[in-house]
C-alpha cells in the first residue's frame, strides 16, 4: 500500500520509509540530495547513494516540485529513501535548508544532481565526532581536472576551497544557507564557519566526484563571490581574490585550448 502523502493545496508530496518506521538511534550522517527537473539523472544518482547506505547513514531527497517524472522515480525508491518531499521552493539553497531541517544525522553531506558518491567516510566521521569536529572536509575528484583537496586559511578567504560534495558539516552547528545568494551561498556558509573558528579537519581522501559544474559555474558566480568575501573578510581580500583569479582564468583557457588541439590530432 502506498503511503505517500499529497497535499493538493500546496502541491506537496512526500514519502520514504521514515513515514512507516523509526530508527532506534540517529544516524552518523545524513546524505542530502536536492534536485529539480533532473529526471534522467535522478535514477543513477539514487542508485549510487543507496548502494552505500547503512544504519549509520540516511538519505534525504528534496525535489523542487518537478514535473518531469522525478516523483515517479522517488516513489520507485520509496523503500530505500529515508525521507523525500516534492514541492515548489525558492531555489537550490532553500531546498538545501529544507534538507538540513529534515535530517537527523550528526553530520550532513550534500550530494546533488551532477555528483557521485564514492564512499561514505564513516570511520573518519566517528573519529571527528569523538573529537568534537564541526567540519570534516574531504577531497573531491572533478572530472577532467583531477583531485581537489580542501584548503583553509588564505585559500578559503579568497575562494571556495571546500567542495560541497566533500564537506561534512556538524548538523547542529550549521548556520543555514543565505537565500540572498543564488549560486554561492555554500561559499558564504563555509566562510562563516571558518570566521567563527569552528573546529575543522581536512582529509586528502577522495569521497565524491563532481561530474558537472552545477550552478556555481554560472556567470553570476564571480559577483556573488566578491560580495561574500568583502562581507566576511573585507575589501582587501575581495581585491586579492580578483587579481588571484586572473592567472587561474588564463590557465583554464590554455587547458581548454590544448584539449581542443589534442582532439583535432586524433
Amino acid at each position: 500500500m502506498k503511503l505517500n502523502l499529497t497535499d493538493q493545496r500546496t502541491n506537496r508530496i512526500e514519502g520514504g520509509r521514515r513515514l512507516r518506521e523509526s530508527k532506534c538511534k540517529p544516524p552518523l550522517i545524513s546524505i542530502i540530495t536536492v534536485v529539480f527537473r533532473a529526471g534522467q539523472e535522478l535514477k543513477p544518482l539514487l542508485e549510487n547513494i543507496i548502494a552505500q547506505l547503512s544504519e549509520d547513514a540516511e538519505l534525504i531527497v528534496i525535489d523542487g516540485g518537478s514535473d518531469d517524472g522525478s516523483v515517479d522515480v522517488l516513489r520507485h525508491f520509496d523503500n530505500s529513501i529515508d525521507y523525500w518531499i516534492s514541492e515548489p521552493d525558492r531555489g537550490i539553497y532553500d531546498a538545501m535548508n529544507k534538507g538540513i531541517a529534515a535530517a537527523t544525522g550528526e553530520y550532513i553531506l550534500h550530494i546533488n544532481a551532477g555528483d557521485r558518491l564514492r564512499r561514505i567516510p564513516l570511520e573518519s566521521l566517528r573519529m571527528c565526532l569523538s573529537d568534537g569536529i564541526d567540519v570534516a572536509c574531504f577531497s573531491v575528484n572533478m572530472v577532467n581536472w583531477g583531485n581537489y583537496p580542501p584548503r583553509r586559511g588564505f585559500h578559503l578567504r579568497i575562494g571556495n576551497s571546500w567542495h560541497h560534495q566533500g564537506t561534512c558539516y556538524r548538523r547542529k552547528n550549521h548556520p543555514g544557507y543565505d537565500l540572498r545568494y543564488r549560486v554561492l551561498s555554500d561559499f558564504d556558509c563555509n566562510q562563516k564557519l571558518f570566521k567563527a573558528n569552528k573546529s575543522i579537519k581536512l582529509f586528502r581522501e577522495v569521497i565524491a566526484e563532481q561530474v558537472s559544474k552545477g550552478v556555481s559555474g554560472s556567470g553570476i558566480a564571480n559577483d556573488e563571490a566578491y560580495h561574500i568575501i568583502r562581507k566576511n573578510f573585507g575589501i582587501h581580500y575581495a581585491l586579492l581574490a580578483f587579481f588571484w583569479r586572473i592567472p587561474t582564468g588564463l590557465r583554464i583557457l590554455m587547458y581548454r585550448l590544448q584539449t581542443l588541439l589534442d582532439a583535432g590530432k586524433r
